[in-house]
């Protein structure tokens, strides 16, 4: 199941990006994450590892692409796995941030996902208003 969103954000790319890398910003936007820790050495990069509690699910997230300021990618693995790809372009007042995010449900996750794929598609911009609102602090 794919989500997406697009955000536009009055900061520039490099702010956007180092917030998105830095999991443990995710408690301050993103409303469904409880937690967030590094588990892997500063400073945060390709290959960097984090845990993460999102929904009351614990997920074990990577930095696989980081690309600073253009292209971040993270692998998250918990239930369901996921896959967000976050592609950013400088624009002239700051930043437009595209949010793509593959759930990959097995076994009877694939009904659920099923069922709360419109609710899930109808979150995922609200939370990116969240981060739009800490950039532009």
């Amino acid at each position: 199941m794919r989500a997406t969103a697009t955000t536009r954000i009055a900061c520039g790319p490099e702010g956007v990006f180092d917030t998105l890398a830095d999991l443990r910003n995710e408690t301050k936007w993103n409303s469904r994450v409880s937690s967030a820790e590094l588990r892997s050495g500063e400073p945060i990069g390709l290959g960097s590892r984090f845990g993460i509690v999102n929904g009351g699910t614990s997920y074990d997230v990577t930095i696989t692409t980081y690309e600073r300021a253009s292209r971040l990618v993270l692998e998250a693995s918990g239930k369901p796995d996921l896959t967000i790809t976050y592609p950013l372009r400088a624009t002239a007042d700051g930043t437009e941030l595209e949010s793509e995010l593959d759930f990959r449900p097995r076994g009877s996750l694939k009904l659920l996902f099923s069922v709360l794929a419109p609710v899930i598609r109808r979150d995922v911009p609200k939370q990116y208003g969240s981060l739009k609102a800490l950039c532009e602090r």
